[in-house]
């Protein structure tokens, strides 16, 4: 009678198992036809920038920033005097590196990883600064014709990076002593420890100290009132501490502490981006672009001057939006920089707790997103869209801006700010490292709003069950393929790598010209910093059963160089990006 049960007992749960069992069966993923197209796609991408950027100049490893896919000549940056310089900014190209090393482990060839390792170890070499800060960011380039160091803006331009988050891992892997040497410069040369004010400029003339991070850790900078608000200094001497550097920092201390084991640089960049929590709103929860105002270095007669515009005159937008009372403060702005504070920032936090163990960011990021979607998320015609207000809520969509000023021309009306699709990855990262179904479901209810107002269909309730997704969708987008790709690997759905499979089809068809990924058929530039190539990687990865956490992970694609240039009028000057002036160009230019 036992053996009954028992033979009973086995044949119940057989066929208990069998659903499951039909189910992992039916959903098991098979490299088809399409998928090698666009891996086919990202190799012969990535060949041509290997040929074309190495023919320009054959004694150099090193790549331009972007190929003219017409003539396979580099971008050049055209000087006032009108000297046009083939340029390569390393800081520029992070992407393309985390794609040569993504494509070499999907593939199985190590030619491409190789490559990478060649081009960093002759910048590293040959590009770094004696104080330890290499040649590369917002205002240096090298001259692929000469081979030297070039500054964009005057003479000695500073040493700058925003939300670029460099590949740490191969950079270590490739040049420790110099990774590390720079790790420790950039807080050296950008953070000012004697009053906690922190610059997006660096010098290159700071001398490297190897004890930066010996000193104690200060007293919080941001304070509060009897009320419990926040109160922001207004005592920086033009040393703005925007999020976007602040980044950058905090990610190269914290991979500095998890490759020494010496927890102190984490400290620090825990410290800094505790003074933005800290300065966040109490009510809405939104949090700031910097935690110090500037102070009034100028004299009366420049400040008289509504046009000034620089920092020295003090808070920027006390000046411009001073109808609004306290609250106008350039910190407290909800309409721009907005990508840099809930976007980039978020995916710094996040990697930031998910490598490093940081939890507490997590919590603060849901904070951060919650609060912004709640307040400042509106759906618009059909578009997802932001409303301008301050971090309080007070709202200044429609308003009339009475002078000119930093933000803009007098009398200019403030209307909605487009939602770009940016946003998807945060929210979604945030989502997927949060604990417990009831803490996701706020950031999930406006995650699914927003995905399908892009056309993307329903991904469902909580949890990635039951969605009905638009398998038809024409987005093009890689943030929205990355999206869905993270969506799969977290539930394996297979409704969601469908979707993502067409999305990296369309990226295919509408992005891939002339052999080259551009942001349109009409584009003249590629990008080697482009994020299409890494998604599509991560898309091909998933399918062939590679789990994300073994590829290099997408940041930031913010890259740029600002400074002089000749207007495209061929007489005036100008003082712009490359991101405004030089990738804009199409092939009828």
């Amino acid at each position: 009678m036992k053996k009954l049960l028992s033979i009973l007992f086995v044949v119940i749960l057989t066929l208990s198992l069998i659903p499951n069992l039909l189910i992992k069966a039916q959903e098991k993923v098979i490299y088809l036809e399409s998928d090698y197209q666009r891996l086919h796609a990202v190799i012969e991408h990535v060949e041509n920038v290997l040929k074309y950027g190495h023919d320009y100049n054959e004694n150099t490893s090193i790549l331009p920033d972007a190929i003219n896919t017409l003539t396979g000549e580099p971008a050049r940056w055209t000087f006032p005097n009108r000297a046009a310089v083939p340029y390569a900014n390393l800081a520029n190209q992070q992407n393309f590196f985390r794609t040569l090393v993504g494509l070499s482990r999907v593939t199985g060839s190590q030619k491409y990883k190789q490559e990478a390792v060649t081009i960093l170890d002759e910048f590293m070499t040959n590009y770094q600064s004696p104080n330890g800060l290499f040649n590369w960011g917002g205002h240096r380039a090298i001259n692929l014709d000469t081979m030297e160091v070039q500054s964009t803006e005057g003479p000695n331009g500073p040493h700058e990076l925003k939300n670029m988050m460099p590949f740490y891992e191969l950079m270590l892997e490739v040049d420790e002593e110099r990774t590390l040497k720079f790790m420790k410069q950039l807080w050296t040369a950008h953070f000012y420890w004697s009053s906690t004010d922190m610059n997006r400029h660096g010098s290159y003339s700071t001398a490297f100290d190897n004890n930066v991070f010996g000193q104690t850790i200060p007293d919080h900078v941001i304070q509060f009132d009897s009320q419990g608000n926040p109160i922001i200094p207004a005592d920086s001497p033009g040393l703005l501490p925007f999020v976007n550097s602040a980044t950058d920092l905090a990610y190269a201390a914290f991979a500095l502490s998890n490759h020494t084991g010496d927890p102190v640089p984490a400290q620090w960049a825990k410290y800094l981006m505790t003074q933005y929590n800290r300065a966040s709103n109490p009510i809405t929860g939104m949090t700031v672009y910097q935690y110090k105002s500037t102070a009034v270095t100028r004299s009366p007669i420049e400040c008289s001057d509504p046009q000034y515009t620089n920092s020295g005159c003090g808070d920027r937008v006390a000046r411009q939006f001073r109808d609004f009372g306290a609250i106008a403060r350039e910190s407290n702005v909800a309409w721009k920089n907005t990508q840099a504070v809930y976007v980039d920032n978020i995916l710094m936090l996040l990697e930031a707790a998910d490598k490093y163990g940081v939890t507490d960011f997590v919590d603060w990021a849901r904070q951060y997103l919650e609060g912004y979607l709640e307040y400042a998320y509106i759906r618009v015609d059909g578009k997802n869209m932001i409303v301008p207000m301050f971090i309080d809520g007070t709202i200044t969509y429609g308003y009339v801006v009475p002078q000119v000023g930093y933000f803009g021309p007098s009398n200019m009306r403030l209307d909605y700010v487009s939602m770009p699709t940016t946003y998807l990855l945060p929210i979604l990262r945030t989502i997927l490292q949060t604990e417990g179904i009831a803490n996701q479901e706020k950031l999930w209810g406006y995650f699914r709003d927003i995905v399908y107002t892009y056309g993307l269909g329903d991904i469902g309730p909580v949890g990635g069950i039951h969605p009905k997704l638009n398998l038809d969708t024409s987005i093009d987008d890689p943030y929205a393929l990355m999206a869905m790709v993270e969506l799969y690997n977290k539930t394996k759905n297979i409704d969601y790598l469908n979707v993502a499979r067409t999305i990296g089809n369309n990226i295919v068809r509408e992005k891939f010209h002339r052999g080259f990924f551009v942001e349109s058929e009409i584009m003249l530039y590629s990008r080697l910093d482009q994020p299409d190539t890494l998604a599509l990687l991560t898309l091909d990865a998933v399918v062939r059963g590679i789990d994300l956490s073994e590829m290099p992970f997408y940041l930031a694609d913010s890259g740029y160089i600002h400074g002089y240039l000749l207007s495209d009028d061929g007489v005036t000057e100008d003082r712009s990006y490359t991101q405004t002036v030089i990738y804009t160009k199409t092939i009828y230019d």
